[in-house]
């Protein structure tokens, strides 16, 4: 295995990792019902949870 493709393997695994987090994180968010806590144009915004869009598959 190439250095390049090592890295690209790494970033694959890292991508799916974070959509794993981002997913929970949106459960955990809708199971307490408390907002999530955004940086829109530089300020700082609460979302609820609901209205956050779905991760995207990176296998997609």
């Amino acid at each position: 295995m190439t250095k390049q493709e090592q890295a690209a393997h790494i970033n694959a695994q890292v991508r799916k990792g974070l959509v794993v987090a981002y997913n929970n994180m949106l459960a955990f968010k809708r199971y307490k019902q408390t907002p999530v806590i955004i940086s829109r144009n530089g300020k700082v915004a609460e979302v609820q949870a609901d209205r956050m869009p779905p991760a995207e598959d990176p296998a997609a």
